[in-house]
């Protein structure tokens, strides 16, 4: 019998906030990974939908991902426990729609993960302990597996790799 060779799923991660990582590749495979900013703190929350529009259909003809993935908004009770501003919850969720609707447009799967749940699969653990070590833990991480340069310290990057790295064990294995 003849054997196809079968393609490797391609996930796109993305840890969406306002300086927004990602990270992209096969399981096993090359991965590629960085951050870019959606807008200015003086801009309006439109241009960073805007930009997301934008940076996603970029990306995706790039990457040609079968699936996106990223972190599940922070329930909106952590918003009112954080002391957000409204205007602060109204652009995460409209921004977590748009990576949604885009995914939907390209007929692109799309799936969440809680951060915490993120977290446990790559860490081990959900929490390091405070927000910055568990942000140094996740960053550590990334360096011993290689999936972003030692010299990058960047968090959202790091977010952005541990989310690729559980969704190609939940999702693309």
């Amino acid at each position: 019998p003849r054997h196809s060779r079968v393609r490797a799923v391609i996930v796109l991660a993305l840890d969406r906030a306002g300086r927004t990582g990602f990270a992209a590749g096969a399981r096993g495979g090359a991965q590629g990974s960085g951050r870019g900013g959606l807008k200015s703190p003086s801009e309006p929350a439109a241009i960073a939908g805007a930009n997301l529009i934008a940076w996603l259909q970029e990306a995706i003809d790039a990457y040609r991902p079968d699936l996106i993935a990223k972190e599940a908004p922070l329930a909106l009770q952590g918003f009112r426990k954080l002391d957000n501003a409204a205007s602060t919850v109204r652009m995460t969720f409209g921004l977590h729609m748009v990576v949604e609707a885009v995914a939907h447009r390209y007929g692109l799967r799309c799936e969440e993960g809680s951060p915490a749940t993120i977290r446990k699969h790559f860490i081990g653990a959900a929490s390091a302990g405070d927000r910055p070590s568990t942000k140094r833990a996740v960053i550590q991480r990334c360096h011993a597996l290689r999936l972003m340069p030692v010299t990058s310290q960047d968090d959202n990057r790091a977010d952005a790799c541990a989310t690729w790295d559980w969704a190609c064990a939940a999702f693309a294995s």
